[in-house]
């Protein structure tokens, strides 16, 4: 296997921290950005080559394709510990949560259908229920959204005090309720319809009324407003 040369024999200029931080990160490319964040390679091999190779590792999808790839498949890759796989995680992570809250700034909020599509790819291949509330400005734009329940909904284990408490904290005017259904089906069960009842009683006494309970299906969503079941 031939050689590659060290980071230490690459021309100052041409290494992509210093490079970096003579020119700014605009003027690298995804190889060089990728290589100054990771910083060091592997024995036998530089940081821009071990880049290279997991590049050309993700195909044709490129940066986006190296950030989906799975822990296990990054570690196969030679030069590509669990210390940089968690990296490489860390940072596809920061780029996913960057373009979400860019995206919602602009976003509002104001149907079912417009939030439902915004969460869909998110929640719907969720393997287990998982319940998040929507705290609302009165531009219905998005304050916060934080998951309150993990796994089956249950209306007793879940309060709307420390809920609504913690939505008057941060100034919402409205809150949306939204879960997923792992089965596909986004028909609410009792548990749906009670959880909803109680939400929505506590809500109109704060003056912070909840505006939707929207189930996320497969492709497909059950908001109670639009069925009539939340007034």
């Amino acid at each position: 296997m031939k050689k590659t040369k060290t980071m230490k024999e690459i021309p100052k200029g041409m290494q992509p921290y210093e490079k970096c931080m003579q020119f700014g990160p605009e003027l690298l490319t995804d190889n060089e950005l990728l290589a100054a964040v990771l910083r060091t390679g592997s024995r036998g091999e530089n940081t821009l080559s071990m880049v290279k190779n997991l590049m050309e590792s993700s195909g044709k999808a490129g940066l986006a394709g190296v950030f989906r790839m799975p822990p296990g498949e990054l570690k196969k890759l030679r030069g590509i510990g669990p210390v940089k796989a968690i990296q490489l995680q860390c940072i596809g992570e920061l780029s996913r949560r960057i373009a979400k809250e860019v995206t919602e700034q602009s976003l509002q909020m104001d149907s079912p259908e417009t939030i439902a599509e915004h969460y869909m790819e998110q929640m719907r291949h969720l393997r287990q229920e998982q319940m998040m509330l929507l705290t609302l400005n009165t531009k219905l734009q998005i304050i916060q959204e934080t998951i309150i329940s993990k796994g089956t909904v249950n209306a007793s284990m879940i309060t709307p005090r420390e809920v609504f408490l913690e939505a008057l904290r941060q100034e919402a005017v409205s809150v949306v309720l939204l879960h997923n259904h792992p089965s596909g089906d986004p028909t609410p069960s009792e548990e749906d319809l009670l959880l909803t009842k109680r939400f929505s009683l506590v809500g109109d006494l704060l003056n912070v009324p909840l505006t939707d309970h929207i189930i996320i299906g497969d492709k497909e969503y059950f908001s109670l407003k639009e069925q009539g079941v939340l007034t």
